[in-house]
């Protein structure tokens, strides 16, 4: 059989037919559910405080945190107290938050029933009735320290209320906490307004941090807001004396120690306030040395002391405003003093990134008073860098803190006999093992024609960052690359051909590794090695450009010489013998070697000018031998040494300039030199124009070549009419 198909015309009156109908149910069936979520919703007030002389404070909740009210409206009614009937409204308060707080009557005698109104988008819902009693909802204003006096060991504290009613007087409890270095003592009492509170059994020198809060005793429930004030109590003298400790050093001078005192501040509470000084000494045990640091001030942790290699006894006091805590002793054995025995063991274990913990065993049959850990970074700065904890005799374990991964420390363990400390057990320990940031540093120590050897120095333990593992040697030729591994710090490679080899060597750790410098070795052809060769070279060449940088000036001198100028020459200027002159060169029989010449004017006619200088000697004429030699027109006289100088020597050396002038190192003005002190002075003179050569000639010690007169009236090879004269 077939079944028809509907036709189109009978779908569409079918879907108009249901379509409403789906689309109400729908409605309804939505407006249901919600109805039902809203009822299932919950909303309850939790609490209503009454604040005295205040307000009425009510909180609420609700179980659906997604509830997104716009608006709570909260209205709290006066009610009776059995039946829970007959409402009168207090007041009404709106907030989009959890509680609101509406006016009081000033009346806590009463019975208070609350409600919420909260306002969703799917409707509002209201909380059930909260009924409250006033006398149980009251909570007390804080109450306020009107004065505080401390002694050592006590507190005294007077406290108060504003408007305290009388009606709650006999129903008040207070509160008192009192808190000091993260301990918090706590005692409730009942108290009146304006009554002093004592607090005792306090440690002196302690800073405590008082709190207060009351409580009507009628609603348990309710406490006061704290009232807090911070205080500090009388101090004492220290009742402890400071952790001491030592570093001991070779100095410098002979028969001396380097001493490091080292210690810890007085801890809480046996300090008994704040330290203000220290005060460390040393005194020798054989004789009456001592030796102090002085007073210190309270951030001073550390004092150095050159002490005599004997034994000795160091104390050291903790002084506060009270007074000075008890000495620490410490005994430092002589330098040949045997040492006592150290821990049998010791052990670390790291925890994490940042901590160890140091175990140790005791020596067996030993009678042990404690034991120090000391600590450092590697390297160390010495005892600046040096960290140490002093635990009793029963310690056997110690967590580090603080610490840095992939930093080497230092671990020691010291035993204590009494005063005195054994030798130290050491372990080297990391937090967190790292891979190495250098390589080791290569030497070649031998090749042949087919063995190197090869050396090289470990890396340092902080450049290591880890214990060391193994070491790899890396050497490659022509392309094809061997590595061989070992733990020893020198290698011999055997079986090589000949040729160039690049070779470094590897350092490895737990975590890794790092290849230090390459170096290229040569093998076989007749063992020559490359960096010696390389180095000569470029040694040589250095000589070669450096020694003609440095001899350049002698160089140029050599090949340039220097050519006279001239024009600069001594014998430019020439002196004119005037007629009357010629009788005094006659009467002289000399000859005037002249140099550098100028005239000048006389002391009366200008001031002092510059003037070059005549040097010049005489030459004595034989009396009875003359020998005259004929050149041409002109007569040479052929002049021999004279015994005697012609003029004085004073005159020698002169220098006339003018009175403001700087003379040069070596010459002095002579002023205005007298005809006495001439030789000459009978002669020089003329009939027709007297001369005083004084006024005219300047004596020095420069020589120049000797210049010939020919006769009394011109000299040799210049012109007759040259004058000296300016």
């Amino acid at each position: 059989m077939s079944r028809r198909k509907p036709s189109q015309a009978g779908l569409l009156l079918w879907r108009t037919a249901v379509t409403p109908s789906v689309l109400l149910w729908m409605y309804v069936m939505n407006t249901f559910l919600n109805t039902a979520a809203a009822a299932s919703l919950t909303l309850a007030i939790t609490q209503c405080v009454i604040l005295r002389y205040s307000n009425i404070t009510c909180y609420w909740e609700t179980s659906d945190h997604h509830l997104n009210a716009s608006n709570y409206k909260l209205q709290i009614n006066i009610t009776n107290c059995d039946s829970k009937e007959n409402f009168n409204v207090v007041g009404v308060c709106d907030t989009r938050g959890s509680n609101c707080a509406v006016q009081h009557i000033n009346s806590e005698l009463l019975c208070f029933r609350a409600d919420v109104l909260a306002d969703t988008h799917t409707g509002s819902i209201r909380s059930p009735p909260y009924f409250f009693i006033g006398l149980k909802s009251v909570k007390l204003p804080p109450p306020q320290i009107k004065h505080l006096k401390s002694s050592a060991r006590c507190l005294h504290v007077v406290w108060g209320m504003k408007r305290f009613p009388k009606d709650v007087k006999n129903h008040i409890r207070l509160q008192v906490e009192f808190t000091t270095h993260d301990q918090t003592r706590s005692q409730t009492v009942r108290a009146y307004s304006n009554e002093t509170l004592e607090l005792c059994d306090l440690h002196p020198g302690s800073k405590y941090t008082v709190r207060l809060r009351a409580q009507d005793d009628r609603a348990d429930a309710h406490w006061s807001s704290w009232t807090s004030i911070d205080t500090t109590t009388a101090e004492k003298a220290p009742s402890a004396a400071p952790r001491l400790w030592r570093h001991i050093q070779p100095a410098e001078e002979a028969g001396k120690r380097r001493l490091t005192l080292l210690w810890k501040p007085v801890s809480w509470p046996e300090v008994n306030g704040v330290v203000l000084s220290y005060s460390a000494s040393c005194r020798s045990e054989l004789d009456s040395s001592q030796w102090t640091c002085g007073a210190l001030n309270a951030s001073r942790s550390s004092c150095v002391l050159a002490v005599s290699t004997d034994p000795c006894h160091c104390n050291l006091t903790a002084t506060n405003s009270a007074g000075t805590s008890p000495p620490a002793h410490l005994y430092i054995p002589a330098h040949t003093d045997a040492e006592l025995p150290p821990p049998q063991s010791i052990s670390v274990t790291p925890l994490d990134d940042t901590r160890l913990k140091v175990e140790w065993t005791a020596a067996l049959n030993q009678s042990e008073s404690g034991f120090v850990l000391q600590w450092s970074s590697v390297p160390g700065s010495g005892p600046a860098s040096l960290h140490w904890e002093q635990m009793n005799k029963t310690a056997r374990s110690f967590n580090l803190t603080g610490l840095l991964p992939e930093v080497p420390y230092n671990l020691s363990v010291v035993k204590l006999y009494g005063r005195r400390a054994g030798s130290a057990k050491s372990v080297i320990a990391f937090t967190r093992e790292g891979a190495p940031s250098v390589g080791p540093k290569m030497t070649v120590l031998r090749t042949s024609s087919s063995v190197i050897i090869l050396q090289w120095e470990p890396v340092p333990l902080e450049k290591l960052h880890g214990f060391i593992q193994n070491y790899t040697v890396l050497y490659s030729i022509n392309g094809k690359s061997e590595k061989v591994c070992t733990r020893a710090e020198q290698i011999s490679l055997t079986g090589l051909t000949a040729g160039t080899y690049n070779i470094c060597v590897m350092a490895h750790t737990a975590v890794g590794g790092a290849a230090g410098p390459w170096h290229m070795v040569a093998v076989g052809l007749e063992d020559v090695q490359v960096i010696p060769i390389l180095l000569c070279s470029l040694l040589l060449s250095f000589l070669i450009l450096i020694i003609p940088l440095c001899l350049r000036v002698r160089i140029k001198q050599c090949l340039c010489p220097t050519v006279p100028d001239p024009s600069k020459s001594s014998l430019s200027v020439w002196s004119y013998t005037k007629p009357c002159q010629h009788k005094l060169t006659s009467t002289m029989s000399s000859i005037i070697s002249i140099g550098q010449a100028t005239s000048y004017q006389g002391y009366a006619e200008k001031d002092y000018d510059p003037i070059q200088v005549l040097s010049y000697h005489t030459v004595r004429h034989d009396d009875n031998e003359a020998e005259t030699k004929t050149n041409g027109t002109a007569t040479y006289l052929d002049p021999k040494p004279a015994p005697t100088q012609a003029f004085p020597k004073h005159l020698l050396n002169q220098s006339y300039t003018k009175p403001d002038q700087v003379l040069p190192a070596g010459f002095t003005e002579d002023l205005e030199p007298s005809s006495a002190d001439l030789l000459f002075d009978s002669l020089f003179s003329c009939e027709r124009n007297p001369v005083d050569l004084s006024g005219y000639i300047h004596v020095s010690q420069s020589y120049a070549p000797f210049a010939t007169t020919v006769d009394a009236y011109r000299t040799a090879g210049l012109p007759e009419d040259t004058n000296i004269t300016a």
